[in-house]
């Protein structure tokens, strides 16, 4: 069994608003993820402190430890979960699709993370996790180590380089942070 979880508990304070929300041609962002996420995997959960996601039909927890970012959902989501494998994404990737979701899923191997490369950039809101890293990814937190890009390089890790692939347009990897970066994310459509 695998589990999918969206990490939607950003304060996001670049955007003013919180972002998994912010209505994107007419849906929220958040939902676009779910769309794609809903056929591949039999439990999704949406972590997050704010309960108006509760809207969508999925459950939805809180964050275990608050205000350390996307660290803190990555643990909440491993320490909820009982599945060997979690799929962790983040709420702002609208573009994400089931064929990407599915490639990833489809190469993990003993590795404890698996991410996407995109041009030597590791991109860690878009990959699987092994519930086998909760207990150190916890001491990392402790530890205040809570950048992703450090955090990720502490475990058995995989990643995928996905130039030239095609399920992985240039599109796909645009986080939406900041209110420019939304009206550019509309003008691709």
């Amino acid at each position: 069994m695998k589990n999918g979880y969206i990490l939607a508990g950003g304060k996001s304070s670049r955007m003013g608003a919180d972002k998994g929300l912010l209505l994107f041609e007419g849906k929220a962002m958040i939902e676009y993820v779910i769309n794609q996420m809903l056929p591949v995997f039999d439990n999704l959960v949406i972590v997050s402190n704010n309960p108006e996601y509760e809207k969508f039909g999925l459950e939805v927890i809180p964050d275990l430890i608050k205000n350390i970012g996307p660290a803190g959902g990555i643990y909440t989501a491993l320490h909820h979960s009982n599945a060997k494998l979690n799929f962790i994404v983040s709420c702002d990737m609208p573009f994400v699709t089931q064929e990407a979701i599915e490639f990833v899923v489809n190469n993990t191997n003993e590795s404890q993370i698996v991410l996407i490369e995109n041009k030597g950039r590791i991109e860690p809101l878009f990959g699987v996790y092994s519930k086998e890293c909760e207990e150190n990814w916890l001491q990392l937190i402790e530890q205040k180590i809570i950048k992703l890009q450090d955090m990720v390089l502490q475990f058995k890790l995989k990643t995928i380089p996905i130039e030239n692939k095609e399920i992985f347009a240039a599109s796909f990897f645009k986080n939406i942070n900041t209110q420019e970066d939304f009206n550019n994310a509309l003008n691709l459509l």
